[in-house]
């Protein structure tokens, strides 16, 4: 298992959707398609899980909550489309547990996939006065653009602070750094 800075994670889900044919923001159910993946909604009797990636010698199936919202099951589907991707051969069970080091690469991943962060930034810079007084607002005014809830834009929204700050500031979009993240909980790794 290879743990990936901010900024390598972004380059695989670059390298991701350019193998896959996508360019920009991505539908997760036509590339689980595209893909053979099939995707199912199933309802779980835990509350907390949000979905499965199971793996099969010759299936490969993605089960979605049928408790989480249409926004919350596609931010899912996304996620387990990140762990098929970069964590080969493996299942997983997501749940709203405290996230591992591969599960924060799923999240943060995802959160790339379906918002990539120069869209991200562009879009910012046309809800500027409303990024800057209300960011709760913000998060709103994003999500439907994108096809997410607003706790994912607005988890969004402040994972891309210091790439946001330095565009609005007037960095040219293409010379925008990726900010590193800090040390990750689970195991102190820098990711």
């Amino acid at each position: 298992m290879t743990f990936l800075t901010k900024a390598a994670l972004y380059r695989r889900m670059d390298d991701f959707r350019r193998e896959c044919g996508v360019s920009g923001a991505l539908e997760p159910l036509s590339l689980a398609e595209q893909l053979g993946i099939k995707v199912s909604v199933y309802s779980f009797d835990s509350a907390r899980l949000s979905g499965a990636l199971l793996r099969g010698e010759r299936h490969c199936e993605i089960i979605l909550s049928a408790a989480r919202s249409a926004e919350g099951r596609r931010f899912t589907l996304a996620h387990e489309l990140v762990h098929w991707y970069l964590h080969a051969g493996t299942s997983f069970w997501c749940s709203d547990a405290k996230p591992s080091a591969l599960e924060w690469q799923a999240n943060a991943g995802a959160a790339e996939l379906l918002m990539p962060y120069r869209e991200v930034l562009s879009a910012v810079k046309n809800i500027r006065s409303l990024y800057v007084s209300d960011r709760v607002a913000a998060a709103r005014a994003l999500a439907g653009g994108f096809g997410v809830s607003a706790a994912a834009a607005g988890s969004r929204l402040s994972e891309l602070e210091g790439e946001i700050s330095q565009y609005l500031s007037g960095v040219p979009l293409s010379e925008v750094r990726v900010a590193s993240r800090a040390v990750q909980q689970a195991g102190n790794i820098d990711l």
